[in-house]
């Protein structure tokens, strides 16, 4: 994939890559035991009301994500499709700046302000229909403040 344009002077690279499962327990088997992955220990996001598996594919972040209950935002998308690819993540320096040079462009967000993320990031996401029918979600790590 492709970045959008909208993005290329902001974007830095790749954060994650996020798939939903119905249990992080069940796919910890596969992701760490079969694969080989490391991971981290899960992280309960309250704002998203989900738990978040940090594994690793050499230096490539992919975050496995369960809903905490059944009102968290991910809940309908588990229900309807089963699982699977939620969204893809960009690694950005000022989400801030980032979420203004979108919504200035015409993107439609979800996010108009940046929240609260895992391990102590900044998020905001971008509507799919914006990104080609792709869920977009900019990270801001803690490291840059915020």
């Amino acid at each position: 994939m492709s970045v959008p344009s909208q993005l290329a002077p902001l974007v830095r690279g790749v954060h994650h890559i996020a798939i939903v499962v119905p249990s992080i327990a069940e796919a910890r088997k596969i992701y760490e035991g079969v694969l080989g992955l490391a991971a981290s220990e899960p992280e309960f996001v309250a704002d998203q009301t989900v738990n978040v598996l940090v594994t690793y594919a050499g230096t490539q972040r992919i975050e496995l994500v369960e809903p905490a209950s059944s009102d968290s935002p991910v809940s309908k998308f588990l229900a309807k499709t089963g699982g699977g690819l939620h969204h893809v993540a960009y690694k950005v320096d000022d989400i801030a700046a980032a979420l203004a040079v979108l919504k200035t462009a015409g993107l439609r967000l979800i996010d108009e302000t940046p929240r609260k993320g895992a391990h102590g990031t900044t998020i905001a996401f971008v509507h799919p229909a914006a990104t080609g029918g792709v869920l977009t979600e900019l990270v801001q790590d803690a490291e840059h403040g915020h």
